[in-house]
């Protein structure tokens, strides 16, 4: 994988995706044996998509934080979105085109206001939904696991490379705005956690 660069330009989104993968313990990340245990139960997630997408958009116009960050009738059109990126999933390439538009969202984030909290419980939902699902399909238990534990990776994998392409962007853009390089970013940001870190500590004690 690609060791991470300490630059200050984004470079290419297949870049972003494979550092941010390349962080990742083998273990935790997208394995080939998930996209073939992906491709062999393709039916059964696209059939997933109707209460996939109610249930996700349902939850985020639900919550106030979350429903801010659309615009009024806006929903079909992101709607039409999630259904493009679930069709893709189940239907494959998961190659690094696929995973280069996972870092491209986390730009899209930046710009849309879309906090990472707010991703990563979403991407919960869906590895969530699907389990649900698998459990009442009756599939084989060893099919049951691999296929909950391949979507689990992925949803695991795309939340990494959206984070990590979120961070980049914006270490990207203050460099870009106000001349600021990451390594003097960084030892600005680290005086100032520690500062917040010490306060923690007093306030937590026992931690």
């Amino acid at each position: 994988m690609t060791a991470v660069s300490h630059g200050e330009t984004l470079g290419s989104m297949q870049d972003l995706a494979r550092a941010a993968i390349g962080l990742m313990p083998p273990d935790c990340r997208f394995q080939p044996a998930d996209a073939e245990a992906i491709r062999r139960h393709q039916g059964l997630l696209l059939a997933c998509e109707p209460g996939l997408v109610r249930g996700f958009y349902d939850l985020v116009y639900g919550h106030a934080a979350t429903a801010a960050v659309f615009v009024e009738g806006e929903r079909p059109a992101r709607e039409a979105t999630l259904v493009n990126w679930w069709r893709r999933t189940a239907e494959g390439p998961l190659d690094d085109d696929y995973f280069a538009w996972m870092a491209m969202v986390g730009l899209v984030h930046v710009v849309r206001d879309v906090g990472n909290p707010m991703m990563l419980a979403m991407a919960g939902f869906v590895a969530d939904f699907v389990a649900g699902t698998v459990a009442s399909a009756g599939l084989d238990p060893a099919d049951a696991e691999a296929l909950t534990g391949a979507v689990r990776r992925l949803t695991s994998t795309a939340g990494a490379i959206i984070t990590f392409g979120y961070d980049r962007a914006v270490v990207s853009a203050l460099f870009s705005v106000a001349g600021m390089p990451a390594p003097l970013l960084r030892r600005l940001r680290d005086q100032e956690v520690a500062a917040v870190l010490a306060t923690a500590r007093e306030q937590l004690p026992s931690r």
